[in-house]
């Protein structure tokens, strides 16, 4: 088990200029490929091959080191991620792929890379849909020993009892993860975290998170992260952080 949590906050999708092969279907706009909601879809109905593309701009490049995409059908579809200095010669960000499954996808790169270009393609296909594209940094943080985090789920379940005192349930949806963590944070972590707080506009977005386990989801903020001077060690932060995923 892995005694770390990285936290992806930002997506270059949402502040650069995207510009995705094809005409959207009504209702299922490119936006939302970047709207940080994993159950809103943009598809195309006919034949093709897709292209992604970010422009970051020239003056505010920020590093990536992170690719997830959610809600797809790309399977068996050969796919890139590559970026670019000029947006005419193009490298690979990971090894080109033949996607196995309609799963979430997930890309890490060993060192981040600061490039103005990114983009994602996917082979020639009949008509394709994506729900989310994420390109972002990860912070990275120790996950506390004591006190221990905490793994649990929420159902989404009514329960109703008849006169004659059974239960039937409806199930109105999927569980959701919840994590809580205590972190202790330097000033240089205590710096990071906060720089991905900022990322989520006063609390008020979804984001991925990589779990203590090693799971990837994106997930909310519960509560306002609280932060609290370290017993006998001025220069560490005590924060607590839980998330809910979803869905």
């Amino acid at each position: 088990m892995s005694d770390t949590i990285t936290l992806y906050t930002r997506n270059i999708l949402e502040t650069g200029t995207v510009t995705v092969t094809g005409t959207p279907d009504t209702g299922f706009l490119e936006s939302r490929l970047y709207d940080r909601h994993v159950s809103f879809y943009w598809k195309v109905d006919g034949t093709q091959a897709s292209t992604f593309h970010v422009n970051q701009g020239a003056s505010d490049n920020k590093a990536i080191d992170f690719l997830a995409i959610e809600g797809h059908n790309f399977d068996g579809e050969d796919m890139q991620w590559q970026y670019s200095t000029d947006d005419s010669s193009w490298s690979d960000a990971t090894t080109d792929w033949s996607q196995s499954g309609n799963s979430q996808i997930i890309k890490t790169l060993g060192s981040s890379q600061t490039k103005q270009y990114w983009r994602v393609t996917v082979a020639s296909m009949q008509n394709p849909r994506c729900c989310e594209i994420f390109m972002s940094y990860g912070y990275e943080f120790d996950v506390r020993v004591q006190p221990r985090s905490e793994r649990t789920e929420i159902d989404n379940v009514s329960w109703r009892r008849t006169v004659g005192g059974l239960e039937r349930s409806t199930k109105f949806g999927d569980t959701r993860r919840v994590r809580s963590y205590g972190l202790q944070l330097d000033s240089t972590d205590l710096t990071s975290f906060r720089a991905a707080m900022d990322d989520l506009d006063e609390y008020s977005k979804p984001f991925f998170i990589k779990d203590d386990e090693g799971d990837y989801f994106m997930c909310r903020l519960s509560s306002v992260p609280v932060e609290r001077p370290l017993t006998g060690r001025n220069d560490y932060k005590e924060v607590a952080i839980e998330v809910i995923e979803q869905l």
